[in-house]
C-alpha cells in the first residue's frame, strides 16, 4: 500500500495497515519534523485515537484542555458558554493542544515502529493507472524520478490533493475553498484549559453574517495559537483584513491579551467543507482527512476527522484484500457516511447551510429550551454531549443495561433512520440522537425503552427499529415545537421560532410514516400520545412553565415509547399495561429530576427553588415517582429487560439524591 501524505490522516492509516501486517509505503513531501498551518487542538474523540495508537506517550509537553468557551453574536457584545469535558485526565475526559510539528512527528514514529517504511522529501506526482483501476504511484525523491506499485493508494496530501483531482475525486474547484490564517502569539496571560471559539466574524464593508470564525487557543505558558477561519471565498473580504480585525477585539476585549506579540508571520491554509462519502474513494483509491473534505464547518477542527477516517480507511482496505477484491472499496463510503455526517456537512452547499446554523445558534444563544440547547451542543460541541450538563433525557445508561439483550446492533440501525431523516437538508441535526457515534454509551431515549419493552413480547417477531426511530423523533419533535416562542423582533426574522416549527414538522412526519409501514394501529395511537403531550405543553403554558417539558410533557412520551414497543411486539394487556404505567412515572422522575439537577452540582436552580420546602417536596415526588415506575415492573416476567428498567430507575433516584433530602435508594434486584 502507498499512502500518500503524513499528517495526521495518512499516519494514521499507516499505522493500521502496518499492524494489519500489511506492507505499507508512507510517502511525504516535507521532511520531519515539518509545521503546517492548523489551530493545533485535539478533541476528546482524536485524544482517545491518539491515546490507541500510543502516541499520547510521546506528547508530554502538550496542554491538556478541559473545556470549549464559545462567544457568539456581534463583536463586543459577544454571549459565552462553556462545555466542560469532565474532570481532565483522571478520567480520560480531556483534549489536547499540541502543535503539529510535534504531532505529525509522533505520530509517523509510530506508523514506522509499526512496520510502515517512511520516504521523505518524496513528491507524487501522478498516479499509475492499469484499465481504469489505480494501481501505483509516479513520484520524485532525492534520488530522483521512481515509480511504486500498490494494491492500494491512500490519498492524504490535504485539501488541495492532487492526486484527488486526478483521480476524478476533487468536488470542489481550489477557487472556492475556505481558507484559515494562524499565527502564535507570546505574552498572553489568563489562559486556562479552555479552547476559546469566537463565532461569527463580520468582515463585508456592507456587515452581515459571514460563515467565519476566530480562535484562540493555549498552547502552554503564555503562549496562544490565533487565527481565524472563512468558509468560503468572498470578492469583498480578505482573509488577512479578518485576521487584523479579530486580534484587536481580541485586544480590547480579553484582558491577557493586551500586551500580546506576534511570534511568527501568519500562516494561510486552505479549508475543505465540502464532505462527500460519494467522492471519496474510486477503484484502487481513498481519500482520507482533509483531502476528503472531513473538517467541521462550524469550529474548523479536523485532526479527529484525519485520525478516524485514516483508521476507518485502513479496515476496509484489509477486509477487501482479505477478500481479494480490494477494486471494491464501496464500503469505505458508508462507513464515511454513517460516522460523519452532520459533522462535517456534505455536499458543495456546506457554507450556505452551516449560516442557517448560525443564524439559528446566535438568536437561541441565550434560551435553555431543551431543543436548542441540544443544537447547541449537536452543533459547536459533539464532543461535549454525553453526560456533560445535557438533559437526563440523554444520559448514559449504559451500566443499568443486561448485556444478554445486545441492543446496540438495534440502536445503530435507529441512529441511521435517524440520520437519514435530516442528513441532506439539516445535516447539524444528524447528532442530536446519535450522542455517542463510536458506541461506547446508550442514552437513554424513548427508543432505548421501546426496544426493553419489546423484550416483553415476541420481539423476534419484527424488525423494531423503525417504531423505536419513530418514538426517538417524536420525541426531539415534541422538544422543537416547545421551542417555539411568542417573541418577535422588529425587522428581524426570529430564527429560533422558524427553525422549531420546521424541524417539528418535518422530523413529526418522518415518524408518523415510519409508524404506517409498521402498523395503522401503531400509527393512530402514536398520534394519540403527541396530541396528550401538546394538550399538557398548553396547560404548563397556562401557569407559567416555559423553560422546558414539564412532567407531564414528559410522561406521555416516555409512556407512549414503552407502550408502542409493547405493543408491537404481542405483549399482554397486563404487560402493555404495566410498562405504560412504568414509563409514565420514569418520564415525571426525569423532568423533576431535571428541575434540582443544577442544586447537584451546587447551582442555583433555574425555577428559583432554593433550599426551600418547596425543593424538598420535589425531591420527595422523585422518590414518589421513582418507587411507583418500580412498582409498575410487579406483573412484569423476570429477566434481562425488567433488571435493566428496574436499574434505570434506580440510577435515576441514586443520581438525584442529595443525602438530606432523602431516604436510601431501592436495594439493587437480583438477575
Amino acid at each position: 500500500m502507498a499512502v500518500v501524505g503524513a499528517g495526521p490522516a495518512g499516519a494514521a492509516a499507516a499505522y493500521h495497515l502496518a499492524r494489519s501486517g500489511r506492507t505499507v509505503a508512507l510517502l511525504e513531501r516535507a521532511a520531519f519534523p515539518r509545521d503546517k498551518s492548523c489551530g493545533d487542538a485535539v478533541t476528546r474523540a482524536g485524544v482517545g485515537l491518539l491515546e490507541e495508537m500510543g502516541v499520547t506517550e510521546d506528547l508530554s509537553a502538550a496542554r491538556e484542555i478541559g473545556a470549549l468557551r464559545v462567544s457568539m453574536g456581534p463583536a463586543g457584545s459577544r454571549r459565552t458558554r462553556e462545555f466542560r469535558y469532565g474532570t481532565g485526565a483522571r478520567d480520560g475526559r480531556f483534549g489536547l493542544v499540541v502543535t503539529r510539528a510535534v504531532l505529525d512527528a509522533a505520530i509517523v514514529r509510530r506508523a514506522v515502529r509499526a512496520g510502515a517504511r517512511l520516504y521523505e522529501r518524496a513528491d507524487v506526482r501522478r498516479l499509475v493507472k492499469t484499465e481504469g483501476v489505480v494501481t501505483g504511484i509516479e513520484f520524485t525523491g532525492p534520488r530522483g524520478p521512481g515509480t511504486m506499485r500498490a494494491r492500494v493508494v491512500v490519498a492524504a496530501d490535504g485539501a488541495l490533493s492532487r492526486i484527488a483531482r486526478q483521480a476524478g475525486l476533487a468536488g470542489t474547484s481550489r477557487t472556492s475553498l475556505g481558507r484559515a490564517l494562524r499565527a502564535y502569539f507570546t505574552g498572553v496571560d489568563d489562559l486556562d484549559d479552555s479552547l476559546r471559539l469566537f463565532m461569527p466574524l463580520v468582515g463585508s464593508p456592507n456587515g452581515g453574517v459571514l460563515p467565519a470564525y476566530g480562535w484562540m487557543f493555549p498552547v502552554g505558558g503564555r503562549v496562544a495559537n490565533v487565527g481565524v477561519g472563512l468558509l468560503e471565498r468572498r470578492s469583498d473580504v480578505r482573509l488577512d483584513d479578518l485576521f487584523r480585525r479579530f486580534v484587536g477585539e481580541l485586544r480590547t476585549s480579553f484582558p491577557g491579551f493586551t500586551d500580546a506579540r506576534r511570534t511568527n508571520p501568519p500562516r494561510a491554509a486552505p479549508l475543505r467543507v465540502d464532505f462527500d462519502p460519494r467522492r471519496c474513494w474510486a477503484p484502487g483509491i481513498v481519500l482520507v482527512g482533509e483531502a476528503a473534505g472531513l473538517v467541521n464547518p462550524g469550529t474548523g477542527e479536523g485532526i479527529s476527522f484525519a485520525l478516524e477516517s485514516g483508521k476507518i480507511a485502513a479496515g476496509v482496505i484489509d477486509d477487501r484484500l482479505r477478500a481479494g477484491r480490494v477494486e471494491d472499496l464501496s464500503g469505505y463510503a458508508g462507513l464515511l457516511s454513517r460516522r460523519f455526517s452532520g459533522y462535517a456537512e456534505t455536499g458543495r452547499f456546506a457554507a450556505s447551510r452551516h449560516r442557517l446554523a448560525w443564524n439559528v445558534l446566535q438568536d437561541t444563544f441565550d434560551s435553555e429550551k431543551p431543543i436548542f440547547a441540544l443544537v447547541r451542543h449537536a452543533a459547536l460541541a459533539p464532543d461535549h454531549m454525553m453526560g456533560f450538563g445535557t438533559a437526563s433525557l440523554f444520559e448514559d445508561v449504559g451500566a443499568c443495561l443486561d448485556d444478554r439483550l445486545r441492543l446496540a446492533p438495534q440502536l445503530f440501525e435507529v441512529d441511521e433512520i435517524l440520520a437519514d431523516t435530516v442528513r441532506r437538508e439539516w445535516p447539524f441535526l444528524v447528532r442530536l440522537q446519535s450522542l455517542d457515534p463510536a458506541g461506547r454509551t446508550f442514552a437513554l431515549r424513548p427508543a432505548l425503552l421501546a426496544l426493553l419493552a419489546a423484550q416483553f413480547g415476541n420481539a423476534g417477531r419484527r424488525r423494531l427499529a423503525p417504531l423505536a426511530a419513530a418514538t426517538d423523533l417524536a420525541n426531539i419533535a415534541a422538544l422543537a415545537q416547545a421551542g417555539v416562542g411568542t417573541e418577535s423582533r422588529r425587522n428581524a426574522p426570529n430564527w429560533g421560532t422558524k427553525f422549531a416549527i420546521l424541524a417539528g414538522d418535518l422530523l413529526l412526519t418522518r415518524a408518523l410514516e415510519l409508524c404506517v409501514g409498521e402498523s395503522p394501529d401503531l400509527t393512530f395511537r402514536l398520534a394519540e400520545i403527541l396530541e396528550e403531550a401538546c394538550r399538557h405543553r398548553m396547560r404548563a403554558l397556562q401557569v407559567g412553565r416555559s423553560t422546558a417539558a414539564g412532567p407531564a410533557e414528559a410522561a406521555p412520551l416516555t409512556a407512549g415509547a414503552c407502550e408502542l414497543g409493547a405493543m408491537a411486539t404481542g405483549s399482554t394487556v397486563q404487560t402493555v399495561d404495566a410498562l405504560r404505567a412504568y414509563g409514565r412515572n420514569l418520564g415525571s422522575l426525569l423532568q423533576l429530576r431535571e428541575d434540582v439537577r443544577p442544586h447537584l452540582s451546587g447551582a442555583r436552580d433555574r425555577r428559583g427553588l432554593g433550599e426551600s420546602d418547596e425543593l424538598r417536596q420535589t425531591y420527595a415526588h422523585i422518590e414518589e415517582f421513582g418507587r411507583a415506575a418500580l412498582a409498575a415492573l410487579g406483573p412484569l416476567s423476570p429477566g434481562p429487560a425488567r433488571h435493566s428498567l428496574h436499574e434505570i430507575v434506580r440510577h435515576l433516584l441514586t443520581t438525584a439524591r442529595p443525602p438530606a433530602f432523602t431516604s436510601p435508594p431501592p436495594p439493587k434486584e437480583e438477575r
